[in-house]
């Protein structure tokens, strides 16, 4: 028996491996095995015997299955190979992404003390090798670490070799190590009563007080209990347990244990709601879907505060009752808790979450409750997708636009909401796309029938959109000397007192966290920047550290300038750090909470900062993007956006796009239940037509004025693109790749308008140098694009044969959502 084995590589490649008899029963298509792959093993999947064995090849043999019954369900597999098709990745990478994160084996190659180093023999080593010195040091306090791990921490020539000569020095161990694990079940001990207790009980009252205690223990726990709960205060209770087992009086046995994130979250059941016209008009037309079990797509475009969630539940409550099972898709963690209550009040158990913020044995738990059945609504991030519902009638994609669906960052770079909507077609879904601010392409679609279009016009209890008033800061700031940085502005100060007396709450924006986004000196210019990355670094309060945003380093601010000896540093840019501390001074008796990536790193603490502002424990609200859109507050009358233009003029196509859609959506937080809505946006463009639409909530207009540039560039949604970026440490050398791979490209006949190489707009980061390609393809005439994927990965094929670039890294984004 010979099967084909895909692996977690950017390769299309499928790998054949001999089946032991042993495991010729167990091992099936969707099954994870261990396998022999080059000098080390590691977990593959496997996709099904070999059609065509390959001949004269003495093939390797499984070493390990460790599924019972496939990962992977069919129905995952097809998703999984469009994926690798459209989106030009390995199988492999697309299967692992279907799956909870950790569940993967692999040897790995680890660098281990063998002892002890004094600091004299450290001292001695440091002199004669730099790098022999770091790599000790590095292991000192851990004692082992992945030899990988090592190359991306220090990226030095020579690391291998200087590991080599610690090794034959004595001074290091290198060793292979099967790391990972195949599952994270747990299990846990439990004592039960027996029938033939009772009969007993007298005895041990009268001769074992301890036993007798851990019977008392169990009937009022009511016949069985956990171990460490049972037998809590008890002294020697192993001893006490062998007794009563010996007489027959209790059993020991085990129970798998599920973890759950939101496990202690108890919500009451929620009142019965009346729809409006609107709402009513939108669930009649998804349900007259949902009855004729064909996939369908839909385009739900609400403004702010218009009930679309409530759609969604009764959209779902159809679909349970049919039989069938629903995903409900929001763009960021920090809309989770919030939704996790409203379905839970809904659905109660039926609900399961799955993000990245939960532990990697949470998420198994989540996985294995949603493959057996026993939860039938998903709610989670762009991951969520994969869920393996058995039965799935309905996706909901909330907030469809929003860019964080898109994962940008490793294989694959896939759109969870393109994938819901061929995930529907596989299932025989209906999918549902929501949003005050559609995107340009979900907007296009539904102009040429490709998706229905519902529209709610109309807020909950016909409440009036807010008002919304720019701010031209330009104005503002005459007569200020240009060192001094104007935050707030005079009618949002005035607006803010106004609310704050009457009780009222705050939320303003401020999408750049930190405390200034630059330092400078004044004297020379000098711009203190970050070591890997072609960019300033911003600086936070705590511990007076400058951070890179992209690397992480951080390194101790300047007292004075390294350039100039100045000490006339200045601090430049406004972070919402700064925007805090401005407040405490303005507003010194408001209570003020910061919602930003520093302040949510810890377990629930997105959760946490929501329900106190919900609860009134906090009068102003201040943050990043993240709470610009999805919340519903009560009792916050006004929404402050201290500056309009931060990501109005960066030099993507999708840039007056996006900031339409977060003043819009951050807008709609005002004024949610009675009173008047109030919005203050602060800008120094408040000509431009993004803003003017944004002002009067006007996504109509906001549409057509941006689709006529795009289409005349053939940028999405009337053309597409394939962004191609090359990355080395070496400048010339990624260049040199990225002209080879734009030449290739441009031989090719039909794979669109290449344009490029260019440096990316980010040049370096991490240390690495970027240069990207930009291939765009005509809808007109090849409208899913499969005549420029085609181009692409032929281009892609025939640059990984050249071996001269080998070390050059290349990713591809198919349909990418920035381009910097």
């Amino acid at each position: 028996m010979i099967v084909d084995v895909v692996f977690d590589l950017p390769v299309s490649q499928k790998f054949s491996y001999e089946v032991p008899e042993p495991f010729r029963d167990a091992v099936r298509r969707g099954v994870r095995v261990l396998v022999p792959f080059g000098p080390r093993k590691m977990t593959g999947y496997v996709v099904g015997e070999t059609a065509e064995p390959p001949q004269n090849i003495a093939l390797r043999a499984i070493a390990d299955v460790l599924d019972t019954e496939p990962m992977l369900t069919e129905e995952i597999f097809r998703l999984a190979e469009w994926i690798a098709e459209y989106y030009l990745c390995g199988l492999g990478e697309a299967l692992r992404a279907a799956l909870p994160a950790g569940i993967t084996l692999e040897t790995r190659k680890i660098a281990a003390l063998t002892r002890s180093l004094t600091a004299e023999e450290l001292r001695r080593i440091q002199e004669k090798s730099p790098l022999q010195f770091k790599l000790l040091t590095a292991l000192a306090p851990k004692g082992g670490m992945r030899i990988d791990s090592l190359q991306k921490r220090f990226r030095q020539r020579g690391m291998l070799y200087n590991l080599q000569k610690l090794h034959d020095a004595g001074l290091i161990r290198i060793e292979t190590r099967l790391i990972g694990r195949s599952g994270f079940e747990k299990r846990e001990k439990y004592v039960k009563l027996t029938a033939a207790a009772g009969e007993r009980l007298e005895q041990v009252r009268q001769s074992a007080r301890r036993q007798h205690r851990v019977i008392e223990v169990l009937q009022a726990l009511g016949g069985s209990g956990r171990y460490r709960d049972v037998m809590r205060g008890i002294s020697s209770p192993s001893q006490v347990l062998r007794s009563l087992v010996q007489a027959g009086i209790i059993e020991v046995f085990e129970r798998r244990v599920e973890r759950d994130y939101y496990g202690e979250l108890e919500v009451p059941p929620a009142p019965k709601l009346v729809l409006n016209q609107d709402q009513n008009n939108a669930v009649a037309i998804l349900q007259g879907a949902i009855v004729t079990g064909k996939a369908a797509a839909f385009l739900v475009h609400g403004v702010t505060g218009s009930g679309k969630t409530q759609v969604y539940i009764e959209a779902i409550r159809k679909t349970l009752a049919r039989g069938r099972d629903a995903i409900v898709l929001v763009p960021e963690i920090s809309l989770t808790p919030q939704t996790v209550r409203r379905f839970r009040s809904e659905f109660q158990g039926q609900v399961a979450v799955m993000h990245s913020r939960m532990s990697n044995a949470e998420r198994y738990d989540a996985w294995r409750k949603i493959r057996e059945g026993r939860a039938r609504i998903v709610i989670g991030p762009r991951s969520a997708i994969f869920a393996p519902l058995p039965n799935l009638g309905l996706i909901v994609v909330d907030e469809e636009h929003d860019g964080n669906y898109k994962q940008s960052d490793n294989s694959p770079r896939y759109n969870a909401r393109d994938v819901a909507l061929v995930r529907g077609k596989l299932t025989s879904a209906v999918v549902v796309l929501g949003s005050a601010t559609p995107s340009m392409e979900s907007y296009n679609n539904s102009r040429m029938g490709k998706y229905t279009l519902i529209e709610m016009k109309n807020r909950i209890d016909n409440i009036p959109m807010p008002e919304v008033t720019l701010v031209n800061m330009a104005k503002e700031r005459k007569g200020i000397p240009k060192s001094t940085e104007v935050i707030l502005s005079s009618p949002l100060v005035a607006k803010i007192k106004e609310k704050l007396e009457r009780g009222e709450q705050v939320i303003i924006l401020q999408n750049r966290r930190g405390y200034s986004t630059a330092v400078r000196c004044d004297d020379c210019g000098y711009v203190q920047m970050c070591p890997n990355c072609n960019i300033s670094m911003s600086y936070h309060l705590q511990g007076r550290r400058m951070r890179c945003h992209y690397c992480n380093y951080n390194e101790k601010a300047l007292a004075i300038c390294p350039s100039c000896k100045s000490v006339e540093i200045r601090y430049r840019g406004i972070g919402t750090q700064r925007v805090e501390t401005h407040f405490a001074k303005v507003f010194p008796g408001a209570r003020i909470v910061r919602m930003d990536m520093d302040t949510t790193r810890g377990k629930r603490g997105h959760d946490r900062i929501l329900q106190d502002f919900l609860d009134h424990k906090y009068d102003i609200l201040l943050g990043t993007q993240m709470i610009a859109k999805g919340h519903d507050f009560p009792q916050v009358s006004l929404v402050g956006v201290i500056s309009a233009d931060t990501g109005l003029y960066l030099p993507d196509f999708r840039a007056s796009e996006r900031t339409f859609q977060l003043l819009t959506q951050v807008a709609g937080r005002a004024g949610r239940k009675s009173a008047q809505g109030e919005v203050i946006i602060q800008t120094f463009s408040p000509q431009h037509l993004c803003l003017q639409c944004a002002k009067d909530h006007d996504y109509k207009r906001f549409y057509s004025y941006e689709a006529q540039d795009r289409r005349l560039l053939q940028y999405p949604p009337f053309g597409k693109l394939a962004l191609l970026q090359l990355r080395h440490t070496d400048e010339s050398k990624t260049l040199q790749a990225a002209q080879h791979l734009a030449g290739i490209l441009k031989e090719l006949t039909s794979p669109g308008e290449v344009l490029g190489p260019s440096p990316a707009p980010l040049t370096r980061l991490q240390n690495y140098f970027r240069f990207q390609i930009l291939v765009k393809g005509d809808r007109r005439h090849d409208p899913a694009a499969t005549v420029m994927r085609q181009a692409v990965r032929l281009a892609m094929e025939k640059y990984r044969a050249q071996s001269k670039y080998s070390r050059v890294k290349l990713t591809v984004d198919i349909d990418p959502v920035a381009i910097l």
